[in-house]
């Protein structure tokens, strides 16, 4: 299994990824080796066509250590598929690039490296797009035709560049359903499909009868995930522009309308439909329109259930998430109709994007871990690539009361509290000495200032608080060992240098980037 698994969320960290061969007997696999695009296969054959348009992706890789946030973890490697869609550019998946520090290509008849070059990543959709810049490589290449739109239903064939062959393995179509993609809250729907190709996940594309109709985004044994060829499109259309304009998502929190009692406490006769909107994060699209405790019935024409569904033309029924996402731009307006005091009442929402950073806690970050060192004290901001050196049961091996906020304040972000900040260990000196233990605290002010993000705690150390200048006071959430920790403002500039050199330690600090420009006075109710 690699990268999200088709129904959770687990860690993409650095790992080598494991070639598994399928063996010559199975009849749903095809080994093409070099010498059959040569013209050892027949006139028009399938295989040639894929031996030509799809590429290996050799890529290096350095992670950063989230505990040890200034340093990197030892090189790695990985290899992933691309596959041409034009005479020049290649389309993978985005989490097949993160930590990449140089990617080559593996083409049939080259053996000197070529090397692409990233022109757009999307980690919101699980998109990239890499052009070759080399001429002879280009012309000894073929783009793929693009199907028109996504088959509902038959058989498709998964296809992936593996240790100099190509293998095309037999996949047939499951469902769809709605599933957010690697980073972020945009959500669409997924082809999903059982193929026979094991190992899969690596930006495999899948063919059916008219051409490209998706690339796979995971694998979980033999279930594959498939973003569909009409994000694709979408996709490309938009890393032509000259701005990228990001996909547009709900930016609420709904709950199923299946009580019938609290349907009719908020005044919904007959049997409960359409879903119970329960928080509204700031910045999201629905932040200023919606409401909690609105019962959302109707979007954009499509009734939705109690259950949260909706009936597509197409792909059947999907959830409402769908609506906000696939084919639409940023400022574009959705009709609703929503139940309000008990009674029905039609808006307009404008789309926005919601990033992983528009989270107080984020599910992802794509760039490298800020930190801060303070008296010998390390600090940081809570995100889940932290808690996951927890392992892969991070939901029950970190600290409970991380947790606890990641459960129920993951996107509680506001324009004054933009993340939360740890003290996640401390570098023992006599300047903090009594303090050498701590581990994991939430920094809840610094000087009585309320603490919102590493720049507010160097904001905040300019001035000492408190009834006595003399200190720097540091004070941490209710569930802490201690209530504060007292530092000597004074011997601080000279501590703190001591302690780097002591420890040598490469800086004290990288300061996160300027906070993501959200919703601007639109207001969150969560």
């Amino acid at each position: 299994m690699r990268g999200r698994p088709v129904n959770g969320v687990s860690p993409l960290s650095v790992f080598v990824r494991s070639v598994v061969l399928l063996v010559v007997s199975l009849p749903a696999a095809v080994l093409l080796p070099a010498a059959a695009q040569q013209g050892n296969g027949r006139e028009g054959d399938p295989r040639e066509e894929y031996g030509r348009s799809i590429v290996g992706l050799s890529m290096s890789l350095q992670a950063w250590d989230e505990d040890r946030p200034w340093i990197k973890r030892s090189p790695a490697n990985r290899s992933a598929n691309g596959v041409m869609i034009d005479d020049r550019h290649l389309l993978t998946t985005a989490d097949t690039l993160e930590f990449a520090t140089y990617i080559q290509l593996e083409v049939f008849g080259r053996s000197r490296p070529v090397e692409p070059r990233i022109v757009r990543i999307d980690p919101a959709i699980n998109l990239a797009l890499l052009a070759i810049d080399d001429e002879e490589t280009r012309g000894m290449l073929e783009p793929v035709t693009l199907a028109a739109e996504t088959p509902t239903g038959g058989d498709l064939r998964s296809v992936r560049w593996n240790g100099r062959q190509i293998e095309a393995a037999s996949s047939r179509i499951v469902s769809f359903k709605v599933e957010s993609s690697w980073s972020g809250r945009a959500e669409h729907a997924f082809l999903q499909l059982r193929t026979d190709l094991s190992g899969g996940g690596w930006a495999e594309p899948v063919f059916g009868e008219q051409g490209l109709v998706g690339i796979t985004a995971s694998q979980s044994k033999q279930i594959s995930r498939v973003i569909p060829i009409e994000i694709v499109r979408e996709f490309l259309e938009r890393a032509a522009a000259d701005t990228y304009e990001a996909f547009p998502a709900l930016g609420a929190m709904w709950q199923v309308n299946g009580d019938a009692a609290v349907s009719r406490y908020l005044g919904q006769s007959g049997e409960p439909r359409g879903v119970l909107i329960r928080q509204i994060p700031w910045g999201g699209s629905a932040c200023g329109t919606l409401e909690p405790r609105d019962i959302l019935l109707e979007v954009d024409g499509y009734p939705v259930d109690a259950e949260g569904y909706f009936l597509h033309e197409r792909f059947g029924r999907l959830r409402l998430s769908h609506l906000f996402t696939a084919g639409r731009r940023i400022g574009e307006r959705v009709p609703l109709k929503v139940l309000r005091d008990g009674r029905e009442r039609s808006l307009e929402i404008t789309l926005r994007p919601y990033p992983a950073a528009l989270d107080l806690i984020p599910g992802d970050r794509h760039t490298p871990p800020p930190f801060l060192i303070v008296g010998g004290l390390v600090m940081r901001e809570l995100d889940v690539p932290y808690l996951r050196t927890w392992g892969n049961e991070w939901t029950k091996e970190a600290p409970p009361h991380l947790m606890a906020r990641y459960f129920y304040e993951q996107e509680a972000q506001t324009p004054d509290r933009r993340r939360v900040v740890l003290i996640t260990s401390v570098f023992p000196s006599g300047y903090n000495r009594g303090y050498h233990d701590l581990r994991d605290e939430i920094v809840e002010t610094v000087n009585g200032r309320p603490i919102g993000g590493l720049r507010d705690v160097l904001a905040a150390l300019e001035s000492p608080g408190g009834e006595n200048r003399e200190f720097h006071v540091i004070g941490l959430s209710p569930e802490a060992s201690f209530s504060q920790v007292v530092l000597d403002a004074a011997g601080l500039e000279q501590a703190s240098a001591e302690i780097l050199q002591g420890y040598r330690l490469p800086g004290d600090r990288r300061l996160p980037e300027p906070a993501f420009p959200a919703g601007g006075e639109c207001p969150g109710q969560y």
